[in-house]
């Protein structure tokens, strides 16, 4: 049998002999198997009846929560294997063989409850590289929790509480595990709805109460708090009237902080590196554990990263056609 092509096409498109794989598709597209990697919306489409969708279950009830029916998955098939991608709760890479390894979106680094990336060698490695350039490391998680409590501290020493601000998937979570233990905790409703089907999978968020923007805007307390809240720009309506009536700080979490200007961009008064994807040097690490004669870079900086590579001597090049831009992180 002929050796895996790789081509993109309203999504990843393997063919590997008589089998078509489509991995991560924008919409259905005519395959043997498609691969749904993780719940982020970015990631989703509404499948056929007669696709045959590989995810794992928790990715498919996440998603299910989200408004997106994957149907019937199924996490076993003839020559693939999942292996957990450490981006979200039920985010999985995929290896095909020992042809294509797949990573989906990845981290390079345990954080909480999540592990990091399993890699398995493969001959071709198709990888997101959403942080793909030498000047997205991120520091250690411990380091910045230390920070971030810091910050909180100061502000309940002042009265004044904190909107800390995430992906409703994925991040807010981690967020949630690790300043569960401020008091009063507040969880906007989306948030909120992600939690609830954590702790059902055993992950030890703490309880908080619900925030409902439409409703209680004007119900909460005085003096300090916490709510973990989704990523929203600080001139949005309901981020600018927790400044103005409760003088309330909003903190932005996302890789991007490393980036100049994007708290600026975000509106926050603060932001910090808090990243569910890889750094740069996870991204050449994982490379190297996968020892790949092929490497196709999708996402962020695809071109630079490929070409950065090359200069390492591995043969890679960007699946052009499977591009990103900031503005899709900010809805996932």
């Amino acid at each position: 049998m002929a050796g895996a092509t790789v081509t993109a096409n309203g999504g990843i498109q393997v063919e590997l002999g008589r089998t078509r794989y489509v991995l991560d598709p924008h919409s259905h597209v005519r395959a043997d198997y498609t691969f749904v990697s993780h719940a982020h919306l970015d990631h989703m489409h509404s499948p056929s009846k007669s696709e045959r969708v590989v995810s794992s279950s928790l990715t498919a009830e996440l998603a299910k929560a989200r408004g997106y029916d994957l149907g019937t998955t199924t996490e076993e098939a003839e020559g693939l294997e999942l292996l957990d991608s450490g981006h979200i709760l039920g985010a999985r890479a995929i290896r095909i063989q020992d042809e294509v390894y797949y990573t989906g979106d990845a981290s390079g680094r345990a954080r909480a409850f999540l592990g990091k990336c399993k890699t398995r060698q493969a001959r071709i490695l198709v990888m997101e590289t959403t942080y793909g350039v030498p000047e997205y490391v991120f520091p250690s998680t411990a380091k910045l929790v230390k920070e971030v409590n810091g910050l909180i501290a100061s502000a309940y020493d002042r009265g004044v509480p904190v909107v800390l601000m995430g992906y409703p998937l994925g991040k807010a979570q981690l967020l949630s595990y690790f300043f569960s233990s401020w008091d009063p905790i507040f969880y906007h409703e989306s948030v909120e709805k992600m939690n609830r089907i954590h702790i059902e999978h055993g992950v030890a968020l703490k309880p908080g109460t619900r925030f409902d923007p439409a409703r209680d805007q004007d119900r909460l307390p005085k003096g300090p708090w916490v709510m973990v809240s989704p990523m929203s720009s600080g001139r949005s309506r309901v981020m600018a009237h927790l400044k103005k009536e409760y003088g309330a700080i909003l903190v932005a979490f996302s890789g991007w902080a490393l980036g100049k200007g994007y708290r600026y961009t975000m509106g926050a008064d603060y932001s910090f590196p808090l990243s569910d994807h890889c750094d740069y040097q996870e991204l050449v690490n994982l490379v190297q554990a996968v020892s790949p004669e092929m490497v196709y870079t999708v996402h962020g900086f695809a071109a630079e990263f490929a070409r950065d590579l090359k200069k390492m001597g591995f043969s890679a090049r960007p699946l052009a056609a499977y591009q990103s831009s900031l503005s899709d992180y900010v809805k996932v």
